[in-house]
């Protein structure tokens, strides 16, 4: 019977959309013997790889677990619809992406929960690792089943699922969590005991200690003779919190850059959002941590685009020093610096123009929520339209091209005036951007009021469903007439069950389970999800979900009771009813403390120092130095070899994997002029996915004579990519795409191939004087004929396998794909039972094809 690693290397990889999501092998990946290990946990993200991968949250985790010796965290991310299909036909169970293994042979399974639409996707997750769904169902011999997220403001929809939740910073608990579990191990105790134990860690909710039972509106979880669980929280975000070698995925994702946070937590007080008090209190990072881990960062991956990340990081109080150190470094390493979106009053004009630059932004997103002034005021947003025009056009004269706004509906209090605004808000900013040039665009993002848990809106009625789709029908009308505008609804349904699972109570889990039965996953994908599945679950169930999304009395015992953020109900209830008065509450960093209790959790707001080597803000004289050096350009050609393990990388994946291996070597890579620099290197044709590179080439513009090293750029690539030569070239060589008019293949069977076979398949090649394959192209089928293509073919035995060689065409317009051939020599075999090598690419010197060097 084949290993797992084998079944997924022959049976899921070929048959899925995007290989390289399941492949692991990412630049600086952990490999450890998870039977060696003292404790094995898996981080598993209940998403996909695509988005997992960009969650900087997870890459701290997995960095501090795998710090130490002893243990070891390795990752699972939700599989897309494709190879879900797969591995349920395959019987592939969920598997690690370090070693291959099935996920339920560790200790404990961590669920990183960012989003309530997600829940259905865990409870898959869990049924594709082969474990009973509800933790009551579950034995001595499975994994504990962890969560934590800002999700954790309200563990109870997941209650039944879940042994573990983690309310709060997840840096220090990991650790007490592991060093828990390792004792008991050691101990021989039941999980019902390291459950005992869990509790007793700060942030650590375990649901089974606390039965729930009907209180009101909601099912509560007794609280008789306990207190609230108190979020974890960090007093201060140590370096050795975050990764020197972050993990770099080998196909583009989400967020395909460094990630950098610069500081936690939020003060500004916005009454809608859940990570403004999930976050509490502000904790920064000094500037010179900060540069020093955007330097060793971009050195250890070579990424070029870095990401300064928080929850508002233009309130970052030393941004003038951070953005002075951000521009030398893009002037000396061609870096791009990027904010999230950013409060408008939060920067001045000089930090919009600062960061456009340093940036080298195409769109910038800013975040109004609100079109009048008196709603910003009533969910403290308080800055004035002046101010969000100025910021406009400051980026647009910046050479900003998309300007991005992001504004909210259905807020308490809101009436059809604010409706007014917002459309006369987007229409002053369209005609700006007309005016700078007919190519600059408005993106508008209209998303509806969902009312979280721990926030001062909790008690708060979400918008009925027609109400909002009128509202996004009148918008969409009244901004019809602006061709520079595009506007993007949000399906109201979405956030109808956003909100019930945000506000829901132990109850939902069978919801859940029944939703998910009945189809549902990826729920917050919009092409996905399907609101049919819920409402037929929870009238299966006499759920009714709309009682989930109204007005909650205040005197209401509410679901989340058994966790506290630190966050003190009566400055939430206070806060609640400013918002009705249009009152605007101070941000404590700049006034007096408005007493919302979080400080009492950590250090008080921990706010950055100034550098103590202060980086001068002009770089112009690195960039002429860069400059002088672009003048004289060396010319190298290089071969490298893509082996099995990347074998299914895209192309334009590889280049990048290049580059940015190249760029952490310190390879002197000459750059393209102008507003976008790009490195000067130029690959050969591309290997179709699948098939292995013995030896393919590129070309490479250098600033210095000497050639790279190749071990030295080897140390930056994963594994199956290898740079084997760098041959200096006196000039600039010819394109190797247009020198390139053939390729030698050599053909592997995975499973015996009797030679006799192989030999009348080749024979018939040989003999014909036409060989046709049907083809598809733009919808039609045509018939191919391959013999003309087929320069040269035969067998010959290898390690008692009967391999196959051939030299094909490759010309422009007149090319024999291996697959082409492959269906022409054994119509009843698949492309995936066969190893496919390039083993050349050739050249035609006067009419001869040779190896091209």
């Amino acid at each position: 019977m084949p290993s797992l690693k084998k079944l997924i290397e022959t049976e899921l990889l070929p048959f899925v959309e995007k290989p390289m999501r399941y492949a692991g092998n990412e630049c600086n990946i952990v490999k450890k013997n998870p039977a060696s290990a003292a404790v094995h946990g898996v981080l598993c993200f209940p998403e996909l790889y695509d988005i997992g991968m960009s969650h900087y949250g997870s890459q701290i985790l997995y960095h501090i677990v795998n710090s130490s010796e002893r243990w070891f965290l390795s990752r699972s991310y939700h599989p897309w619809l494709d190879a879900e299909r797969v591995m349920r036909e395959k019987r592939i169970p969920l598997f690690t992406l370090e070693n291959f293994i099935p996920v339920r042979e560790a200790d404990f399974l961590g669920f990183s929960v960012q989003y309530e639409l997600q829940y259905t996707n865990l409870v898959n997750m869990l049924d594709l690792a082969g474990l009973p769904l509800f933790a009551r169902d579950r034995g001595e011999k499975d994994p504990l089943v962890m969560a934590g997220g800002p999700c954790m403001a309200n563990p109870e929809p997941l209650a039944d699922f879940v042994d573990v939740c983690v309310v709060g910073d997840g840096e220090e608990a990991v650790v007490s969590i592991c060093e828990v579990i390792e004792r008991a191990k050691q101990e021989g105790l039941a999980q019902r005991a390291v459950l005992a134990r869990l509790a007793d860690i700060r942030g650590v909710y375990v649901p089974s200690l606390y039965p729930a039972a009907r209180h009101g509106m909601f099912m509560v979880p007794d609280m008789t003779g306990r207190v609230p669980v108190s979020a974890a929280r960090v007093s201060a975000l140590r370096d050795e919190y975050f990764p020197s070698r972050p993990l770099v995925p080998l196909m583009n994702v989400v967020h395909h850059r460094l990630g950098i946070e610069v500081m936690r937590g939020c003060t500004r007080g916005c009454r809608f959002c859940s990570a403004g008090t999930y976050y509490r209190p502000v904790r920064e990072r000094t500037v010179d941590s900060i540069a020093a881990q955007m330097e060793a960062g971009a050195g250890a991956t070579g990424w070029r685009d870095i990401g300064l990340l928080s929850l508002s990081t233009a309130d970052y109080s030393g941004l003038d020093d951070l953005l002075a150190a951000s521009e030398r470094l893009r002037s000396e390493r061609h870096l791009n610096i990027s904010l999230p979106s950013t409060r408008i009053d939060a920067l001045s004009t000089d930090q919009v123009a600062h960061l456009a630059r340093a940036a080298s932004l195409s769109s910038f997103t800013i975040a109004p929520e609100a079109g009048s002034q008196r709603l910003r005021d009533a969910i403290n947003k308080d800055f004035t339209e002046e101010r969000i025009l100025q910021t406009a056009q400051t980026l647009l004269e910046n050479n900003v091209q998309t300007l991005k706004l992001y504004f909210m509906i259905g807020l308490p209090t809101e009436a059809h005036e604010d409706i007014d605004a917002l459309v006369e808000c987007v229409s002053k900013i369209a005609g700006m951007a007309r005016a700078q040039s007919r190519r600059r665009t408005v993106h508008v993002s209209i998303s509806p009021f969902s009312p979280k848990p721990q926030t001062p809106f909790q008690w708060e009625a979400m918008a009925g469903l027609s109400g909002l789709s009128g509202k996004n029908a009148e918008i969409r009308k009244r901004l019809r007439h602006l061709r520079n505008v595009k506007v993007s609804y949000r399906n109201p349904s979405m956030t109808f069950l956003e909100t019930v699972m945000a506000r829901g109570d132990r109850n939902l889990s069978s919801l859940i389970h029944a939703a998910w039965k009945n189809g549902a996953r990826f729920d917050g994908w919009t092409d996905i999800f399907s609101m049919d599945r819920w409402t037929s679950a929870a009238e299966n169930l006499g759920i009714d979900m709309v009682r989930y999304t109204g007005e909650i009395p205040e005197d209401e015992p509410l679901p989340w009771s058994a966790v506290s953020l630190g966050i003190a109900g009566t400055f939430l209830s206070r806060e609640r009813r400013r918002a009705r008065q249009g009152k605007v509450t101070e941000d404590c960093r700049r006034g007096t403390c408005p007493g919302c209790g979080a400080c009492a959790l950590a250090a008080r707001h921990l706010v950055a120092s100034r550098p103590a080597h202060r980086v001068p803000a002009d770089a112009g004289a690195a960039r002429a130095r860069r400059v002088e050096a672009q003048h004289t350009k060396h010319f190298f050609r290089c071969a490298y070899r893509k082996g099995e393990e990347v074998r299914f990388l895209s192309h334009r994946d590889m280049v990048a994997v290049f580059h940015r291996a190249l760029s952490a070597a310190g390879v002197p890579i000459a750059y393209s002029e102008g507003y976008h620099p790009h490195p000067r290197v130029a690959f050969g044709p591309p290997l179709p996915l699948g098939i292995v590179g013995e030896r393919e080439l590129f070309d490479a513009a250098l600033t210095a004579p000497a050639p790279p090293d190749p071990r030295t750029v080897n140390r930056w690539l994963p594994d199956g990519l290898c740079l084997e030569t760098c041959t200096p070239h006196g000039e600039k060589p010819p394109s190797l795409n247009a020198s390139v008019v053939a390729g030698r293949y050599v053909f592997v069977p995975h499973h015996p191939v009797t030679r006799e076979a192989v030999r009348a398949a080749v024979d018939l090649v040989r003999n014909s004087r036409r060989l046709t394959v049907p083809v598809e192209k733009k919808g039609a089928v045509t018939e191919k004929d391959l013999r003309p293509l087929i320069h040269r073919i035969e067998y010959y035995m290898h390690e008692s396998a009967v391999c196959i060689e051939a030299v094909l065409s490759m010309r422009g317009g007149s090319t024999c794909r291996p697959a082409e051939l492959l269906r022409a020599l054994f119509p009843d075999k698949r492309f995936s039972d066969f190893l496919v090598r390039r083993i050349e690419c050739l050249a035609d010197e006067q009419g001869k094809l040779v190896s091209l060097r």
